[in-house]
């Protein structure tokens, strides 16, 4: 059995993650988080843990020795109004919490084979007209690219104790949850939301073909950096449209900035950034993901 460490795996891609190694097999799965593992099953533990403290190196942590993977998702939901200290909070449990990880498998005991650690296509920033690559350099970009930068940085120092390191830009994930679930609430009575005018490009990638490239990487040699998305290109508008499809809508009103702003302030920015984030590596690592229609996905999670 291999040992599997799952960083924020209560959460709602670690929770897809455990699920999908349970079907494969082979494995046992060792949750840390601060909350409990929603997945019941005798090759799943819980390792309480808040990575804002470090960890104490001088302990014996029996249940995080000899691990062959960890899968490092914990951090911050970034939803909400960007307060000094949501954002402070947004930063520390991915830069600290990063930084205590890599600090502890530096150590032989804990010493994984791959790394593999959530981070996002927010990197790129604002940049309209612009297909981004792993290659791609950041412009026109506010607080989560930097963020993304910093969490990048203190992760990718795990490759100088000879562990193979992916970081995995997420973008927006399709699933039964997440951003699908809440814009869908806010669908109703036959009316439907369209944020800012509706012709930003907005990344995204369907739960289970994510999960599938956290998988992969999690059993090969990969490069550092490779963007988790579908390799489609869709508007705010697309999502809206293929929700309200589902939902039977009839009407969308366009939310505007300014509007956004009073609600969420800064983060209103960060909700309205134009990005065509395209994986140019998926062809050297086998990738195709199999689930690339936005209509066709949308409803699949609404109606399941």
């Amino acid at each position: 059995m291999k040992k599997i460490i799952i960083t924020g795996g209560s959460g709602f891609l670690g929770t897809h993650i455990t699920k999908r190694l349970l079907e494969i097999g082979g494995y046992e799965i060792v949750v840390m988080d601060i909350a409990p593992p929603r997945i019941k099953d005798n090759k799943v533990s819980f390792f309480k843990k808040n990575l804002l403290e470090p960890f104490e190196l001088t302990a014996d942590y029996l249940l995080l020795k000899n691990p062959y993977a960890i899968i490092h998702l914990s951090g911050k939901n970034i939803n909400g109004r960007f307060t000094k200290e949501h954002k402070q909070l947004i930063y520390d449990t991915r830069v600290i919490g990063s930084r205590h990880l890599v600090d502890l498998i530096s150590q032989p005991d804990y010493k994984p084979k791959h790394y593999i650690c959530a981070s996002a296509v927010g990197f790129y920033g604002d940049q309209p007209g612009e297909v981004l690559v792993e290659s791609s350099e950041r412009k026109n970009y506010y607080f989560l690219s930097d963020v993304v930068e910093a969490w990048e940085e203190q992760n990718l120092r795990a490759q100088e104790f000879g562990i193979n390191v992916t970081c995995i830009r997420n973008g927006h994930i399709i699933g039964q949850g997440g951003i699908l679930a809440e814009v869908a609430s806010t669908f109703k009575f036959g009316i439907g939301s369209v944020l800012g005018n509706g012709k930003d490009y907005m990344p995204w990638i369907d739960i289970r073909d994510l999960v599938e490239l956290y998988i992969l990487c999690m059993t090969k040699e990969t490069p550092s950096v490779v963007n988790g998305v579908s390799n489609t290109f869709e508007t705010q508008s697309d999502f809206s449209r293929a929700i309200g499809q589902v939902k039977g809508t009839r009407l969308y009103l366009h939310i505007p900035q300014w509007l956004l702003t009073l609600r969420y302030g800064e983060f209103a920015r960060e909700m309205l950034v134009d990005q065509q984030v395209y994986s140019d590596l998926y062809q050297e690592m086998n990738v195709s993901p199999k689930y690339s229609t936005m209509n066709d996905i949308i409803r699949f999670h609404l109606k399941k």
